[in-house]
């Protein structure tokens, strides 16, 4: 029959040794978990951001740049896309979408072109404010036939955010017009505007 000499023998270790094999595993731990969180992160910075790659384009052949007498938070936005609105007749509005690195990501910047007038909002989400009764729930129908995303919700002020269709520089209102047939379900529907103080 063969032995162990060490079967059922306790090993022990002196204090030393002990500080020394926690130590050893402390940094051999702490090295592994650091490994995993920058290869998550090297990840994440990977991932395209369609945002940012669909009018990469726009950017390079010149977009108009943004007229003076915004506010200067805006004025430091990356031009992302640029156009008039409506496309097929005399140009009313012109529209910005600008990408930033710290705040809010994706804002619309829009120019009444007859009275110079700017307003500023989220250029991929909308705001419906639910009818009385109507449970966020209830957008479930809507959303899957539409193929939109429900971002976020506030029941107690009966609020849901969602995104908008697309990533042209009309999808707010065209988002908003799309909802319309689901008009029961809300009291209003509008773009998630940015107010400056």
């Amino acid at each position: 029959m063969l032995g162990f000499p060490f079967h059922g023998a306790r090993i022990f270790m002196g204090k030393t040794d002990r500080i020394f094999v926690y130590i050893v595993g402390f940094v051999v731990g702490s090295l592994l978990v650091a490994m995993l969180m920058n290869r998550r992160k090297v990840k994440d910075e990977a991932r395209v951001d369609p945002w940012v790659t669909h009018n990469a384009a726009a950017v390079e052949a010149g977009s108009e740049p943004l007229p003076e007498g915004m506010p200067e938070v805006i004025q430091i936005g990356k031009i992302l896309d640029f156009g008039t609105l409506p496309r097929e007749a005399e140009p009313k509005l012109k529209v910005w979408h600008l990408n930033f690195d710290e705040s809010y990501p994706y804002v619309r910047v829009v120019e009444d072109i007859s009275t110079g007038e700017f307003s500023y909002m989220a250029a991929d989400q909308i705001v419906i404010e639910l009818a009385d009764g109507v449970d966020v729930t209830a957008l479930k129908p809507m959303l899957d036939q539409l193929e939109l995303r429900l971002r976020m919700f506030n029941r107690k002020d009966q609020i849901a955010v969602i995104g908008v269709l697309n990533t042209e520089i009309d999808a707010v209102p065209v988002t908003i017009q799309a909802l319309q047939p689901y008009s029961e379900l809300f009291r209003a529907v509008g773009p998630d505007r940015i107010e400056f103080k």
